[in-house]
């Protein structure tokens, strides 16, 4: 009989397989390679033995390696309807953010309704994210969420306005990156990062083309093909 684990990753694969995904090594996070973002689905382990699952966006013009949840995050969903949601509701219904292996039968079943939830969110997000000024509008309304500081949304917002030809939204998101003397080593990198990109930000071409290289180098850097399979359409000038 198979394992609850080897049941998750069979689960996983039988939905996301053929939507794009492959299994990250052998870990429980599956990957979509999107060119100039990467699609994640992470089945994780909590310390009590729960699986959650997790949909998000990470963007490749940022200096991290680490698959990190720049748009999206956990969901929560109703085992009756399957209806789902990126933050818990507060409705009078009973919402869940794991699942839980008590026998084989249950958790197939439970597992089948989460991997299904996944690829139903894939979907969303993959029609919600086709180009760089997607994400600029979705990280500027007032409803975004971005399971990171102020800051990295401040970045994240800007670059995808660059890449989109919106040299004043992206010169003043790079400016509300402003941390003080005793900040960690990582918030120097991003204002000295934001600097850079903000000084490029007179010349639309020029910062465009400067985050293109970016996303090339952290791809590299994460041993994705030099090849994408989609590229930031660059503006019409």
């Amino acid at each position: 009989m198979p394992t609850p684990d080897q049941m998750i990753v069979s689960a996983a694969q039988a939905e996301l397989r053929p939507l794009g995904f492959r299994r990250h090594r052998r870990t429980r996070v599956w990957v979509a390679d999107r060119g100039w973002w990467l699609h994640l689905v992470a089945l994780d382990k909590s310390r009590s033995g729960s699986t959650s699952l997790v949909v998000a966006a990470k963007f490749l013009w940022g200096p991290m390696t680490e698959f990190t949840y720049d748009y999206g995050g956990p969901l929560f969903w109703r085992e009756e309807t399957g209806d789902f949601a990126t933050d818990r509701p507060h409705d009078g219904h009973v919402w869940v953010g794991g699942v839980r292996h008590v026998d084989d039968g249950r958790f197939a079943t439970d597992l089948k309704q989460v991997t299904g939830i996944a690829r139903q969110r894939v979907e969303q997000m993959s029609r919600e994210i086709t180009t760089p000024a997607d994400v600029a509008r979705l990280l500027s309304a007032p409803q975004s969420r971005i399971g990171a500081t102020s800051w990295w949304h401040s970045f994240h917002t800007g670059a995808a306005a660059g890449l989109s030809g919106d040299a004043e939204l992206a010169r003043g998101q790079f400016a509300r990156i402003r941390p003080d003397r005793m900040a960690v080593a990582w918030e120097h990198e991003l204002k000295h990062r934001a600097a850079t990109l903000s000084a490029l930000a007179g010349d639309r071409r020029a910062l465009f083309q400067r985050l293109v290289a970016d996303i090339g180098a952290t791809r590299s850097r994460i041993g994705l093909p030099d090849t994408p399979l989609a590229t930031p359409p660059e503006p019409v000038w």
